[in-house]
């Protein structure tokens, strides 16, 4: 950036430090939502006060707000329109600096996340304030809870896109010059007569070629068949994704029925058509599980945390049948921790879908996998848990559903166990089985607040 770009750039910054500070002493020790948001967050607070941060829009049009509640005036878009261009010119200034890009990327990370907690602890307490009941003081609390959980969920998706927005607005800088990918002059011709050869000209750069799969901010190029849908790595960097075994589960119709062959002529009847299918679609999904730990591993080499993490959002919400497949392909590319984050993901799901990625994983053989998904969804509402419950022992999994209400049971109130069977009677059974897995005092637990709930039955 040039010298005087650079000052007033340090300028924008100095004028909206110097603005909020005077915004924030107008609001004094008045209560109000900004007031709260310091005492909970203290270093936040003090850094946006020194000036060694930015905060979000929506902190500064909640102080605005706050001021002009104390004050008895209105917020207009006279009032809002010059703090917004203030804002905006604070935020270009801090994303000039050198190292922006990745500083923004680790924050957006770090937001996604903070959404998803907020989600998830709104859910809980959602469920906490039905179960409160005629306790007063307990929902009166419950609530408070809630209404700031909810507040803490709106703010996290707005400051994700502003997030995104100023992440955008980085890297459409120009990373070149304007002359970059111009051909070079041809040298002069060489004078008659001299007997000089003219060199043959270098090639010039050229611009990457945007890919089939290429990311659309310029992301590593994917396709052909020489990476097969893997990016292109460093030596020394993360490891590549190698192309998935062919095997006999995947590599197309075998066995007798078959001569033993794969290629041979298409079976005629209707099983071995629905087999050949089957074979088919598992290899597609293999195929797309393995890109995605590609991009994966490619976005996580080059420090793009927030596309890593929408990534794995997107892949949480597929086809179960790839989720096996997409865990065993993040350990082959080193991303064992990427899994974890991908339980997480998984344990937000809707019940049905939630329940169908359970039972794909317990049949690949990734019980573990299985069981900590499970550990993660008992902290859901009861009627969640119900319904993921419900559809696990439809599926025959009845195992499964076992162990996602022991998880229940032994970290939540006994109350909550019987608002399970309160929303789904069939699953008073495996829900006493659950509780006397724990323990036998566990179980005793269960069965008064199952009969404090009016709930009876011959398992009690």
């Amino acid at each position: 950036m040039e010298r005087g770009a650079s000052t007033r750039a340090g300028d924008a910054a100095g004028e909206f430090t110097h603005w909020f500070r005077g915004l924030a002493a107008a609001l004094g020790a008045s209560p109000g939502w900004y007031a709260v948001f310091a005492r909970r967050d203290p270093e936040a607070a003090r850094a946006y006060f020194e000036g060694a941060d930015v905060p979000p829009w929506d902190v500064v049009r909640a102080l605005i707000h706050d001021v002009a509640a104390v004050r008895g005036g209105h917020v207009g878009e006279g009032v809002l329109a010059p703090a917004r261009r203030l804002h905006a010119a604070a935020v270009a200034a801090y994303d000039a600096a050198p190292g922006s890009e990745q500083t923004l990327r680790t924050r957006l990370d770090l937001m996604l996340r903070e959404r998803q907690y907020a989600t998830l602890r709104e859910r809980d307490l959602d469920d906490a304030l039905h179960r409160a009941g005629h306790d007063h003081d307990r929902a009166e609390r419950t609530a408070g809870e809630l209404a700031w959980a909810r507040d803490d969920r709106e703010r996290a998706a707005v400051r994700c896109a502003e997030l995104q927005a100023r992440l955008d607005a980085v890297l459409a800088r120009p990373a070149a010059p304007e002359d970059w990918f111009r051909a070079p002059a041809p040298p002069p011709s060489p004078a008659p007569g001299t007997g000089e050869e003219r060199p043959a000209p270098e090639p010039a750069p050229q611009a990457p070629v945007r890919g089939r799969k290429e990311g659309r901010r310029g992301g590593a190029r994917y396709g052909g068949a020489r990476f097969a849908g893997a990016p292109e790595a460093a030596a020394g960097e993360s490891r590549p994704v190698a192309a998935p075994p062919e095997d006999a589960a995947h590599a197309g119709p075998r066995g007798a029925r078959f001569a033993g062959a794969a290629g041979e002529r298409a079976p005629a009847d209707g099983r071995e058509e629905s087999g050949a299918t089957e074979a088919r679609e598992a290899r597609e999904h293999r195929a797309a599980a393995w890109a995605t730990a590609a991009r994966m591993a490619e976005l996580r080499r080059t420090g793009r945390s927030g596309e890593a993490y929408v990534l794995m959002s997107q892949a949480a919400a597929g086809p179960a049948e790839r989720i096996p497949e997409l865990a065993a392909a993040l350990e082959q590319a080193g991303l064992a921790a990427d899994v974890a984050t991908l339980l997480w993901e998984l344990a937000a799901l809707p019940p049905h879908h939630l329940a169908t990625v359970a039972g794909a994983l317990d049949t690949a053989g990734r019980a573990e996998d299985c069981r900590t998904l499970l550990h993660q969804a008992a902290a859901r509402p009861a009627a969640e848990v119900a319904g993921t419950a419900a559809v696990l022992c439809e599926a025959r999994l009845r195992d499964r559903a076992v162990t996602l209400l022991v998880a229940l049971v032994r970290a939540r109130t006994p109350e909550t166990a019987a608002a399970i069977a309160a929303e789904r009677p069939d699953l008073t059974g495996p829900l006493l089985e659950a509780a006397g897995l724990v323990s036998a005092s566990r179980r005793r637990d269960v069965v008064a607040a199952l009969r404090r709930a009016g709930l009876s039955g011959r398992e009690i």
